[in-house]
């Protein structure tokens, strides 16, 4: 997905770095007694030393005397900690009976339920129009909505107008909003009419006492609870080694950049990284959500642009701490990263990140930037493969 690779570059092996995700909700909350605020949970940005984010403004890398990561005496920044002698432990995930009968209830034994009526507790998708006087209303209108039957989330009527339709059906409601409808007073006590589709009936049920029958209605590919169990075994057990992989990675380059000496970080890099995640804030709100970046910031964040570029300028300097320690790693370790090899890969990688091509891919997301990422898989894959890493059981952690 394309602007995505920016945060994968700067948070996706990243003990310091934070994920930026956003939960924007569709249009089809009005319909409730009582509208949810839209929510939105982003990272912490980083930012630059004067306070300059603009995509329009010169970049960092393009300044007279700039140095890049590849060409820094690092030796003269950063005095690595005996790796070769270290030892770190990494939290593994139960794999369980009880693990896997949990992931079996949560994510197995779900399915859709085609061959009954909607009934009242059921969780029904649905798709759905309003219409006043035959025009289609703002947030009257909702794709693959789940509606619980019964907890009153809609307008009277609506959810007891689905209670006996079958999924496949389509159905007008002709209903009238309360007189004291507060989310869109316009709608206050008028009379309109909804075409829902009930697309299917959410089902789902407990491994202990799910049966054959139950499974077959809720269209799973399992037959028999030998074969649901197999496959969620196989799941946690799977998801269990990631964990741990993820976890060991992440607490040897934890380990590695607290004991390794740091003698200074170089400014300008620290702007560098904060310019380029910046771009990516700026263009994310203005296409995502079509904010002004300070207004995102005030909203998502909840704090002023001050407030954010202070917090931006520390996230940034320990990412690039983390940069130069993995960068003496890779030239301790003989690791060589070359242009060919940049340039491969991003070639590779443009069209899955919606890039037309590896040059935009490297120029949207900065030289400096994406050559760190391979810099860091590389270097990791090796300390992976030195450093001792004992397993801590889940529970123990706790």
């Amino acid at each position: 997905m394309k602007k995505k690779f920016v945060l994968m570059c700067m948070t996706g092996m990243m003990v310091f770095g934070m994920c930026a995700c956003g939960d924007k909700k569709a249009d089809q909350e009005p319909l409730g007694t009582e509208t949810e605020a839209e929510t939105t949970s982003t990272a912490l940005g980083e930012e630059n030393a004067d306070g300059e984010s603009s995509t329009e403004a010169e970049r960092v890398s393009d300044r007279p005397g700039y140095v890049g990561f590849q060409d820094l005496e690092i030796e003269e920044y950063i005095t690595l900690a005996d790796y070769k002698n270290m030892k770190v432990s990494a939290v593994k995930p139960a794999a369980d009976d009880a693990a896997i009968e949990s992931y079996i209830n949560s994510a197995l034994l779900v399915g859709n339920i085609t061959n009954r009526a909607v009934k009242e507790g059921d969780v029904a998708d649905i798709d759905f129009v309003g219409k006043k006087d035959g025009e289609a209303f703002q947030g009257g209108s909702g794709s693959g909505y789940k509606l619980g039957i019964g907890t009153g989330s809609f307008i009277p009527g609506f959810e007891d107008g689905l209670v006996g339709v079958m999924p496949g059906e389509t159905v007008d409601l002709n209903l009238t909003f309360p007189e004291n409808y507060t989310p869109n007073p316009d709608l206050a006590g008028q009379d309109v009419v909804f075409t829902v589709t009930v697309n299917s009936i959410q089902g789902s049920a407990e491994y202990a006492t799910v049966t054959e029958e139950e499974m077959k209605d809720m269209g799973l590919a399992y037959q028999t609870k030998e074969e649901v169990w197999e496959a969620g075994k196989k799941a946690v057990e799977e998801n269990a080694e990631e964990t741990f992989t993820a976890n060991s990675r992440n607490a040897i380059v934890q380990k590695l950049v607290e004991e390794s000496e740091v003698q200074s970080v170089p400014d300008y890099l620290v702007e560098e990284e904060a310019q380029n995640y910046n771009n990516y804030m700026k263009s994310l709100s203005q296409s995502m959500y079509g904010m002004e970046f300070e207004d995102f910031v005030a909203g998502a964040y909840g704090m002023t642009m001050e407030q954010y570029n202070e917090q931006l300028n520390e996230m940034c300097t320990d990412v690039v701490k983390q940069y130069m320690v993995m960068e003496a790693v890779a030239r301790a370790e003989g690791i060589e990263i070359t242009d060919e090899l940049i340039q491969e890969k991003a070639d590779g990688e443009a069209a899955e990140y919606g890039y037309a091509s590896g040059d935009e891919l490297i120029d949207e997301v900065g030289y400096a930037t994406y050559r760190m990422s391979i810099v860091q898989e590389k270097a990791i894959e090796r300390l992976m493969e030195i450093i001792d890493i004992e397993e801590e059981n889940a529970q123990a952690a706790e």
